[in-house]
C-alpha cells in the first residue's frame, strides 16, 4: 500500500483534533479541583504575568489569540466570582483595565500547578520526548507568528 503524504487539511485538522483531545484531559482536574477552564487559567495568567497584573481588554484578548468581545465574555464570570476586577478610565472607557484579584492570584497560583501535571500527562500520552521537544519548538515558533 502506497503512503500518500498528509495535505495541510489533513495536518490541521489532527491539530485540532489534538487540541480538543489536550484540552480535555487539561480542563477536567482544573474544572473539578479549582472550577476554572484552561481558558480561564490562561486569562488568569496573562494577568499573573502583566506590569502591575492589569491590562486593557484589547492587549488581553491579543495575548489570548481570541476577540476583543470573546474576552468580555469570558471575563463576566470570572468578575463575578471575584477573580478578576475592573479599573476604570474616566476619560476613556476604552482604556479601562482588567485588574488580577487577591483571589485570581492565589487561584491562578494553585490551578496551575493542577494544569502542569494534567498537561504533562496529557503530551505524554500522545507523544514521546522528542516529539514533545520538536512539538514545543514548532509551537513556539507559530505563538510568534501574526496568522
Amino acid at each position: 500500500m502506497l503512503m500518500t503524504m498528509p495535505t495541510s487539511l489533513d495536518t490541521v485538522l489532527d491539530l485540532a483534533l489534538a487540541r480538543t483531545l489536550v484540552l480535555r484531559y487539561v480542563d477536567t482536574p482544573l474544572g473539578h479541583h479549582h472550577g476554572l477552564s484552561l481558558s480561564d487559567l490562561a486569562l488568569l495568567l496573562e494577568l499573573r504575568n502583566a506590569p502591575d497584573e492589569k491590562l486593557r481588554r484589547v492587549d488581553l484578548a491579543s495575548r489570548l489569540g481570541i476577540t476583543p468581545s470573546g474576552v468580555a465574555r469570558q471575563l463576566g464570570p470570572l468578575e463575578r466570582i471575584g477573580l478578576v476586577g475592573r479599573e476604570s478610565n474616566p476619560r476613556d472607557a476604552r482604556l479601562a483595565l482588567v485588574t488580577l484579584t487577591d483571589s485570581g492570584r492565589r487561584i491562578a497560583d494553585e490551578a496551575l500547578v493542577t494544569a502542569e501535571e494534567a498537561a504533562e500527562g496529557a503530551l505524554k500520552t500522545l507523544w514521546n520526548d522528542a516529539e514533545r521537544k520538536q512539538l514545543g519548538t514548532l509551537l513556539a515558533a507559530a505563538r510568534g507568528s501574526s496568522l
